[in-house]
C-alpha cells in the first residue's frame, strides 16, 4: 500500500494518529495528505533512516508501526490518557507566560474580548471559532500530545469543542486551568 500528497480517508487518518502518538505535530487529524504531512513524514523518514520521499510505502509504514508499537509497550511514557486530578497540580506558565505542559483536563477562556481558535498551532491557520470569555473547553480527547509548537516555537493548546478540535494559544493571559 501507498499513501501519498492528495489521498484522503481512514488510511490516511491512521497514519495521522499513529504520527501524533509518536510526538510529530499533524495539524488536525481528518485532513487529506497535504504538504504538512508529507513534510510530517519526510522527518519521520529521515530520523530512521530511511530513503526521504514523503510517500508511505510499505518500510515506511513498517518503520511507523514498530515505533508505536514501542511506546505503547513503554512504561515511562507521558500519557494523556492516564490523567488523573489526583497527584497532579495544574500547570504553571513559564516566565512569558506559556504553558509548556497541556496536561490538564478542563481550561477556561479568560481573554477581555474572544479568542481565536485556528485550525492549526499557528496564526498562519485559519480561523474556525471564536471563544467568549469564560467559554469552558476540554482537552481533545484523541491528542496524546495537548501541546503543539507553531513554526515560530510558540504552545498552541489542542482543545476539543463540540465534538471539533481546535487550536488556541497555550498562555496565561488567554487561557487558564480549571481546578
Amino acid at each position: 500500500m501507498i499513501l501519498k500528497r492528495g489521498e484522503l480517508g481512514a488510511k490516511v487518518r491512521e497514519i495521522q494518529y499513529q504520527l501524533e502518538r509518536l510526538g510529530y505535530n499533524i495539524g488536525r487529524f481528518g485532513m487529506p495528505f497535504d504538504e504538512q504531512l508529507e513534510a510530517t513524514i519526510k522527518a519521520f523518514q529521515e530520523e530512521m533512516e530511511l530513503p526521504i520521499d514523503g510517500i508511505i510505502g510499505d518500510a515506511t509504514r513498517l518503520k511507523i508501526q514498530e515505533a508505536v508499537t514501542a511506546i505503547e509497550n513503554s512504561t515511562d511514557v507521558n500519557q494523556n490518557s492516564g490523567y488523573s486530578a489526583e497527584n497532579k497540580l495544574p500547570p504553571v506558565p513559564n516566565e512569558l507566560g506559556d504553558f509548556l505542559n497541556g496536561n490538564w483536563q478542563q481550561w477556561r477562556v479568560i481573554c477581555s474580548k474572544t479568542l481565536n481558535a485556528r485550525s492549526g498551532p499557528g496564526f498562519n491557520y485559519s480561523i474556525d471559532m471564536t471563544f467568549p470569555t469564560g467559554t469552558m473547553l476540554m482537552l481533545h480527547p484523541e491528542y496524546r500530545y495537548p501541546i503543539k509548537f507553531d513554526s515560530v516555537g510558540k504552545p498552541w493548546l489542542v482543545v476539543s469543542y463540540q465534538g471539533g478540535a481546535f487550536f488556541i494559544r497555550a498562555n496565561q493571559r488567554f487561557i487558564e486551568p480549571v481546578v
